[in-house]
């Protein structure tokens, strides 16, 4: 977990860095089969969170859910592995897929304006 005073976190994110850049591809789908769970950790009963279960998402984007192994704490690997989720790709689907719903909104409200002027 990241945790500071503010909330604030960033990632290195300048143009110089990067190529082949183009628009990202439509998001509407994969974001629409996302089930968006509250739970709690087995952990902590009375803590009440709100999120995906690694397992759900896998099913919609493999590739948003890594796997790691579990170890003791001798490091020895115990043969089993957990699931984590890449939250800041999936918030950046998210983003895209609500960019496409604005659209779909302003087209919309073009339409019934013209509706309602006829």
């Amino acid at each position: 977990d990241v945790k500071n005073h503010d909330n604030s976190y960033g990632s290195t994110s300048d143009v110089k860095l990067k190529e082949n850049i183009v628009d990202a591809g439509s998001q509407w789908d994969d974001i629409k089969a996302v089930k968006v769970r509250n739970f709690n950790f087995k952990t902590n009963k009375s803590r009440k969170l709100l999120g995906v279960v690694a397992q759900e998402l896998e099913t919609i984007s493999p590739g948003l859910v890594d796997e790691t192994a579990d170890k003791d704490s001798d490091l020895n690997e115990l043969g089993t592995t957990t699931k984590s989720v890449k939250y800041s790709i999936l918030y950046m689907k998210a983003f895209k897929a609500l960019q496409e719903a604005m659209a779909r909104i302003e087209t919309l409200e073009t339409k019934v304006a013209a509706l309602e002027a006829g």
